[in-house]
């Protein structure tokens, strides 16, 4: 029964984002959309759609090349992708005066185990109204910050909208051609602290509330997320600083702080990539593999798997049995899913550099590899391959966006699908390994 109706819910969650990609899509090919005469080929139309639902911010064509009418159907595509169609779904029938049915707070209530069914309206209306309210602070930062830097106040608004939207979504996508570069520093700041936020997640937020609201202390996960994303965000700042220190005289602290906010699948910049030193770009990788926190606008493995991996594997050093996080032990099935998370990237990360490789032959293998992780972990940073590839590399490309999107939240369900109390105990020996 249980596996069934999960089964049911990673198929509604497939072809939600299927259909929607579909309707960006059909409607990219207007011919309003572009600047100039004509319209996008169907397969950058196929390509911006995919990558602005999955907030990807990868492009096959410049974002300045679109019209004010093609840039809005972008953030609108944007902002649907980032919320998820399913809290879309639950949001529009709580604004509707109806609550949720029994199967639709089941399905979201079990996405984590510490939410219970009756929270789950709380936690679709906490989704809503944070990310609302990030993105108009948000907005009204960048907006003075916009007007600050010489920006015309009526051109600003549309501009500052876009950037609030994609930044809380981390979906890459900005108005001006040198990504953030040409902004004043307010903002910068105004977009980095929305990726920041818009990574955290949704259950972190919702515990946040909770916790204020009723005076408790933060569940496990939410630890475990925002110590990680502190640690991340300011290890990565002193690293990128350290690195580019006698290679780009370019590069202060302010701008290794920005790379180091965003290159956690938010896909924004002050300086080209190309910039950076080739230590730069191997730790830009890393982050973008870990990501950001579980129910966020973000990809990657996560935060907590790669927390509960590390966690192994520092039990595993100091020779305790179980794995243990703030004083709290990991359940053997929860460190099994983390694992074989990590392991399925890999190895889906190894196939599409080789696939790269042959789609791309004339870029580098370290464009490639960058591109391939940059699609599979809806980061959008890029050495420009994805406007350079041929046909088949963008419908390879297209597919690592979807999967990266879609694939560690359907494979959770998958997994949570096929647990089963065990009936027979098999006898246990040991193996040679190392």
């Amino acid at each position: 029964m249980t596996y069934t109706f999960v089964k049911r819910g990673q198929l509604l969650f497939l072809f939600s984002f299927a259909v929607l990609i579909a309707v960006g899509t059909l409607l990219l090919k207007l011919p309003w959309v572009m600047r100039a005469d004509g319209s996008l080929r169907w397969i950058d139309a196929f390509f911006m759609a995919t990558s602005a639902v999955c907030v990807t911010g990868l492009t096959s064509v410049g974002i300045t090349e679109f019209s004010p009418f093609g840039q809005t159907l972008i953030v609108l595509l944007v902002q649907a992708g980032g919320i998820g169609v399913m809290t879309l779904s639950a949001s529009i029938l709580l604004a509707l005066g109806r609550g949720l049915s029994f199967s639709d707070a089941l399905l979201i209530s079990r996405l984590n185990d510490n939410f219970s069914l009756r929270g789950s309206e709380g936690l679709t209306r906490t989704v809503v109204g944070y990310m609302l309210v990030s993105e108009g602070c948000g907005f009204i930062v960048i907006y003075v910050g916009a007007l600050l830097n010489g920006a015309d106040w009526l051109l600003a608004v549309p501009r500052s909208a876009m950037v609030a939207v994609t930044s809380f979504c981390n979906a890459g996508f900005t108005p001006f051609p040198d990504s953030m570069a040409s902004q004043g520093r307010i903002c910068q700041i105004g977009c980095a602290a929305l990726s920041i936020l818009g990574g955290l997640g949704v259950y972190v937020i919702y515990d946040l509330w909770q916790a204020v609201k009723y005076g408790r202390g933060l569940r496990l996960h939410s630890r475990i997320v925002l110590w990680g994303s502190f640690f991340l965000l300011i290890g990565g700042t002193v690293l990128f600083y350290l690195f580019g220190l006698h290679v780009n005289d370019r590069l202060d602290w302010f701008d290794a702080f920005f790379l180091s906010a965003t290159a956690r699948t938010a896909g924004f910049g002050t300086f080209p990539l190309s910039e950076l030193p080739p230590v730069s770009v191997a730790l830009v990788v890393i982050l973008m593999m870990i990501g950001t926190g579980p129910g966020s606008t973000g990809g990657g493995i996560k935060i907590t798997t790669a927390a509960i991996a590390a966690g192994a594997i520092a039990s595993t050093i100091s020779g305790e049995r179980a794995v243990l996080l703030f004083k709290r032990r990991m359940a053997q099935e929860t460190v099994l899913r983390a694992f074989s998370i990590i392991v399925i990237f890999i190895v889906i990360g190894c196939f599409a550099v080789i696939a790269m490789q042959l789609f791309n032959p004339a870029g580098g293998i370290g464009d490639n590899l960058f591109e391939a992780v940059s699609a599979l972990t809806t980061t959008g940073l890029s050495f420009g391959v994805s406007q350079h590839i041929n046909f088949s590399g963008k419908l390879f490309i297209i597919a690592l966006m979807y999967l990266g999107r879609l694939g560690p939240f359907t494979f959770m369900l998958f997994l949570m699908g096929r647990e089963k109390p065990g009936v027979v105990q098999y006898p246990s020996e040991r193996v040679i390994i190392g």
